[in-house]
């Protein structure tokens, strides 16, 4: 069976055969022609041999992209006494077992008061990234959006002092996530970036463990609605079958391939299904790290739970439905942009993704219209204040503006007016109002 995706890259189209076994198989086997795997690919870190149709077909790793690198390379440790990709895992590991059980007791009095609906909005920050938890809260603010069931996991002290001076509960697992790295990600995928990917796991893993449902969130997100109102709609039959919703992410990466969800955004119910995917997640960390990316580790794991156990999967789909947009739309959908900022859509949130790291995203957001914190408020809690203790709540009164702060940066980019007097990010692009 052919199947042609309409994709330019060769890797995207692809023949089936489906060859007879004694037993079923529900797993499918990756062949390509690539050329002989040399001593010097072997000894490389991430590589892969290149393709050549003249050669003959042999076994590969699914998620091989052709590029010299193997987006899931396999945990390493010399020796099972000797530090490593596994070794390491496995300390992360015996840690968290060891003290799982008081880490839940300790959360449990933080997240009974809280609970809405079994529901509990979970995200995680350090401090670098903590500027765009203000925003989040402070665009709430500004829509009269009711917060107060998210529970924040900061992963360092002064990302604690933030989320605490916006009005947020939170919980500092000094255990697990202590040793966290302060400052923000320099790019998509660096060492920082992966860190914190553990915290996105953990997070999750221990709130659906009291038997609370979850809204994981990031905090580089605005709600123009409140999103619980979809997943929490008894009336729609269709939400209800499913374990887990997720937004799409919109890339054909084949790291990413077949849901491309977007482990940014998720709803979970809790139950054993998912309960038991989390904590696979956790045994599965080394990929995590090793990979550099929680996403699509968690999208190789909800097909093998969907498959294996029958765990229910919802990926919204980026043309079909609208509730959800992240960066691809921004990138891929200039009408439907235009709409967003103009009100006219059904967008619930936007997801502030696609992009190299925090000054990125402060550019997507002050120029759309969705930055809500004054300029004052970009340094630490300390001297935002003067030094006095920061109440709960305080930090939003004296942070966060009642009106969007709206910052022009380039013409041919989503804007929520015309940028007309900035340069434009691509030459070759109109600008994004100029039809």
């Amino acid at each position: 069976i052919f199947t042609d995706t309409g994709h330019q890259r060769h890797d995207y189209n692809q023949c089936l055969v489906i060859a007879g076994n004694k037993l079923e198989s529900y797993h499918l086997n990756r062949y390509e022609r690539l050329l002989p795997m040399t001593q010097e690919f072997e000894e490389s870190e991430n590589k892969s041999p290149a393709f050549d149709d003249s050669t003959k077909l042999r076994h590969i790793p699914r998620a091989n992209t052709h590029e010299e690198r193997e987006d899931f390379p396999v945990p390493l440790s010399d020796s099972y006494k000797e530090n490593g990709d596994v070794r390491d895992h496995w300390k992360k590991l015996l840690t968290f077992v060891d003290n799982v059980d008081a880490i839940l007791d300790e959360l449990k009095v933080i997240v009974d008061p809280i609970v809405k609906d079994n529901t509990v909005i979970v995200m995680t920050v350090n401090k670098g990234q903590s500027v765009l938890l203000s925003n989040f809260v402070c665009a709430a603010r500004s829509r009269s959006f009711d917060i107060s069931n998210v529970l924040v996991f900061p992963t360092d002290v002064e990302a604690q002092k933030v989320a605490k001076g916006l009005g947020l509960a939170t919980y500092f697992d000094k255990i697990n996530l202590g040793d966290s790295p302060e400052e923000e990600a320099a790019m998509y995928g660096d060492d920082v970036f992966a860190s914190m990917m553990f915290a996105k796991l953990l997070t999750v893993l221990c709130v659906s463990l009291l038997g609370h449902d979850v809204l994981f969130q990031d905090v580089d997100i605005v709600w123009f609605k409140n999103p619980l109102t979809i997943f929490h709609d008894m009336s729609n039959t269709e939400i209800q079958k499913f374990d887990i919703l997720c937004q799409d992410d919109g890339s054909v990466q084949a790291r990413f391939a077949p849901l491309a969800a977007n482990s940014g955004f998720y709803y979970v119910r809790a139950n054993k299904k998912t309960q038991y995917l989390f904590t696979s997640f956790l045994y599965h960390a080394e990929l995590v790290s090793l990979s550099r990316s929680h996403q699509q580790v968690m999208i190789q794991l909800l097909q093998e739970h969907s498959s294996l156990f029958g765990l229910t999967v919802k990926v919204f789909d980026k043309v079909e439905t609208e509730y959800f947009p992240c960066g691809w739309q921004y990138f891929r959908r200039k009408d439907f942009m235009k709409s967003l900022v103009k009100g006219e859509s059904n967008a619930y949130i936007y997801h502030a993704s696609w992009a190299v790291n925090k000054d990125d995203k402060l550019v997507y957001l002050k120029q759309l219209g969705e930055w809500y914190v004054r300029d004052q408020c970009h340094k630490p809690v300390d001297e935002i204040m003067g030094g006095e203790a920061v109440d709960s709540g305080a930090l939003a009164s004296e942070c966060c503006s009642a009106e969007p702060l709206i910052t022009c940066y380039y013409s041919d980019w989503p804007s929520k007016i015309p940028c007309t007097d900035s340069p434009r990010n691509n030459p070759d692009q109109n600008d994004f109002w100029a039809d």
